[in-house]
């Protein structure tokens, strides 16, 4: 049966995940510079003028609503936002970056990870749908890495990936990251039973859920 037949969309309802479900994140890393994005990638950080050329591609968000997030994410001085546009075009991709980060969350497994010092952590990345299929998702990605490691000084670059997104495991690949731990959480009858494998053991994350 497909993803969107009528039994996984059941399974994917809140209170089925609660009771009955298993999750698993990858968590990939990299702790070398890696060879940035291509030379003719026009790749800026925080820019504005960039960020102004999004165009809605999706109902959930509006142009308005990128801008003031972006605004927002900037003024608070946490998060770096990396763009690369079309020349007089629009806005073709970005991700976001957060580094020196000192915890996360990830929703997708409920579990809390404290990071070792100087750790970035990459998410919201996402490809205008003209320019899908040319590897802008895993240019913007090295874009992060190199910028993170290689001029802030970062020791790890770490992004976690949902296991089921295929797309998204490869590209982390591509981008230079690779496996350092894996996190589990089962659920049976409202019960969880969270782990954590650690793949890398000079990964020095805290798993502080798992068992």
């Amino acid at each position: 049966m497909s993803g969107d037949g009528i039994l996984s969309k059941i399974a994917r309802q809140p209170a089925v995940v609660r009771l009955w479900s298993d999750h698993a994140l990858h968590l990939f890393a990299a702790d070398t510079p890696g060879i940035g994005a291509p030379a003719d990638l026009d790749v800026r950080v925080n820019d504005m003028n960039h960020v102004r050329r999004f165009e809605q591609t999706v109902s959930w968000q509006t142009r308005e609503d990128f801008i003031a997030a972006a605004e927002r994410r900037l003024a608070e001085g946490k998060t770096l936002l990396f763009t690369v546009a079309a020349a007089d075009g629009p806005l073709l991709g970005y991700g976001l970056a957060h580094p020196n980060a000192e915890e996360t969350t990830y929703t997708h497994v409920g579990q809390h990870v404290l990071w070792p010092e100087r750790t970035a952590t990459l998410y919201g990345g996402y490809v205008h749908p003209m320019a899908r299929g040319h590897g802008l998702h895993t240019a913007l990605q090295r874009a992060r890495i190199r910028h993170l490691i290689a001029d802030l000084g970062m020791r790890w670059t770490v992004s976690g990936v949902v296991s089921t997104n295929l797309a998204a495991l490869a590209s982390a690949r591509k981008a230079g990251l690779r496996p350092v731990a894996l996190l589990h959480t089962r659920r049976r009858l409202g019960k969880a039973r969270m782990t954590a494998e650690r793949i890398d053991p000079a990964f020095g994350a805290r798993f502080v859920d798992a068992a």
